[in-house]
Formats: C-alpha cells, structure tokens, sequence
C-alpha cells in the first residue's frame, strides 16, 4: 500500500514538472526553423553554436535561399591579458583570456532583424611559469570552455529576436 501511494505520489509530481524537458528534446523557441550561419567555419565557437542550433531544434543550410534569417558571426577574436604580477620577481601570476565576438541577424530578404552587436566573454587562470607546457594546454582549454559558453549565450540572445513570420515558397 505504502508502495502504490508513493508511486502515486511521484507521478503527480512528475506531472507538475510538465515544463522541464531535456535539452533538444523541446520545442523550438528560435521563431525560425532554418538558418544560415556566417563565420569561421574551423573555430571552436562556429563548431558548438551549429551544434546548440541543432539542440533548439533549428536547421542549418548552406544555400542562403533556404533558410528563413541568416545569423553572422564575425570578428571572432581570442585574446589575453596580464591581471597580476608578483610583487618581489615581477613575474606574471594570473592571466585573462578574453573572447569577442559581433552578431547579427538577418531577414530571409537581406533586411536586417538584429543589429550587430558585439559580445565578450572572459576568463582568468594562474599563470605558471615552471609548468609552461601545462599552462598552454589550460588556456587552450579555457578557450574550448569560452566558446562553448559563448555559443549558449548567443542561443539565448537569438530566443529574444522576434523574428518575421517565414515566408511560403510557391510550388
């Protein structure tokens, strides 16, 4: 008896939960259905922000007259900075890494939808002189990381665009 009560129970809470899915699982927020995406076909951030419009539902095609809005990725940019030095050596102790990006969207038509915008995403690393190797790899690492998390952040920009309704083709 214990048993079928809290299946029971768990079922209804189950079904209060009517709004949590698994990601790729859902429905399309995007407003658009297919799209063509400028940029840097090799970089990390194209690699993972195709793979995010896949996740959302959203296909990608190469022929511009396919698709409903044509997102372009451009100035894609890694750099680093110096955030700390040791004060008795001089010697470098924390680095940032930084990556920049501008998008915009637009129209089926060329019109533009979303105007470019540039957006920048940082991280910061110890800096280990005596591990030159070990650090290279952490900041190539951490660029992996950013753009991951940078193809997220424009996934989520691009669910805030109210995009045209997508046009009919004739035959």
């Amino acid at each position: 008896m214990i048993r079928v009560a809290a299946a029971l129970l768990l079922s209804c809470l189950l079904a209060a939960c009517g709004g949590w899915q698994l990601r790729g699982t859902g429905s399309n927020h995007l407003g658009v259905t297919k799209v063509s995406v400028v940029g840097e076909p090799g970089s990390y951030l194209y690699s993972w922000f195709i793979t995010q419009l896949g996740y959302s539902g959203v296909t990608v095609v190469t022929d511009r007259t396919q698709a409903e809005a044509v997102i372009e990725l451009r100035r894609e940019r890694y750099d680093r900075r110096v955030l700390s030095v040791d004060a008795d050596t001089g010697k470098v102790r924390e680095m940032e890494v930084g990556l920049q990006i501008e998008m915009s969207v637009r129209g089926a038509d060329g019109s533009l939808i979303s105007a470019p915008q540039q957006v920048t995403w940082t991280q910061d690393f110890v800096f280990d002189e005596g591990s030159l190797l070990g650090t290279e790899e952490v900041e190539t690492t951490i660029r992996y990381e950013l753009a991951k998390d940078a193809a997220r952040s424009l996934i989520f920009r691009l669910e805030t665009i109210d995009f045209p309704p997508a046009r009919k083709n004739a035959g």
